[in-house]
């Protein structure tokens, strides 16, 4: 006696063959070096493939993205694009990788690329990491990665920072050093625009504006108190030899 299906049971039947059931293998080397290491094309795709089968997962020779000599830096890769979009049309249930950096270069685009593919519906499975979205414990280290992302920024914003300073140093030295060797306020404003140096405000350097930092006491140590210069308790940037000698030559 034939069994007869409802029309509810039809359309569950109907979704449940609709869901992903390949598993797609993404696979990157950028350097020799990184093959020599034990990450060649072939060594990670023999590795992710055997993971996958003592996984009960099917792969799809359709579905093995491979970026050969192409840099993590940038996400604008060829299969890794594919990849994504094979993603967003539901082809595919999960992504293997052997790590995390075969995907992206940093912690901020790897969870870019994470929220990408949960949005999609699609597992991100990382072999180095024991990294798994699927999973209770991928979904916690995904609270830890983040902690980590904006680590890493606030990191990078300090470095920046800190170099922004060192060079804008490095400017106020040289002034004071070449107007005391002899070189005019018109001819170090020239030069420094000529290499494109940049003043506190972004805008060209001027013989009154190499005046300024010239009389800046603060370069040297200083600070006003009750209309008097005193010393400060900041950093100081040049000498007071140095400062005092521009200074009687601005005064002449």
């Amino acid at each position: 006696m034939a069994m007869k299906i409802s029309k509810r049971n039809r359309k569950a039947t109907d979704q449940t063959a609709a869901l992903p059931i390949f598993t797609a293998l993404y696979i990157r080397v950028s350097t020799e070096k990184q093959a020599d290491e034990g990450y060649s094309l072939e060594a990670q795709e023999s590795r992710l493939q055997s993971f996958c089968d003592a996984q009960g997962w099917t792969v799809d020779a359709a579905h093995v993205y491979v970026d050969a000599g192409i840099s993590g830096k940038s996400t604008e890769r060829p299969a890794f694009l594919a990849m994504m979009q094979a993603a967003q049309d539901g082809q595919i249930a999960r992504i293997v990788a052997i790590k995390l950096d075969r995907l992206a270069r940093n912690t901020k685009d790897f969870l870019g690329t994470v929220e990408r593919l949960q949005s999609y519906g699609c597992d991100l499975v990382l072999l180095k990491e024991s990294f798994d979205t699927g999973t209770p414990h991928g979904k916690f280290a995904l609270t830890m990665f983040a902690a980590i992302a904006e680590l890493e920024a606030s990191q990078i914003a300090e470095r920046t920072m800190s170099g922004r300073k060192q060079k804008a140093a490095q400017t106020v030295q040289s002034i004071f050093t070449d107007y005391v060797a002899g070189e005019s306020l018109t001819a170090i404003a020239s030069r420094l625009n000529a290499q494109d140096v940049p003043t506190a405000r972004g805008g060209k350097w001027y013989p009154a504006t190499v005046r300024y930092i010239l009389t800046n006491g603060f370069y040297a140590g200083l600070t006003q108190y009750d209309g008097q210069s005193v010393a400060g308790d900041h950093s100081v940037i040049i000498d007071a030899d140095t400062y005092n000698a521009a200074i009687a030559i601005l005064r002449r």
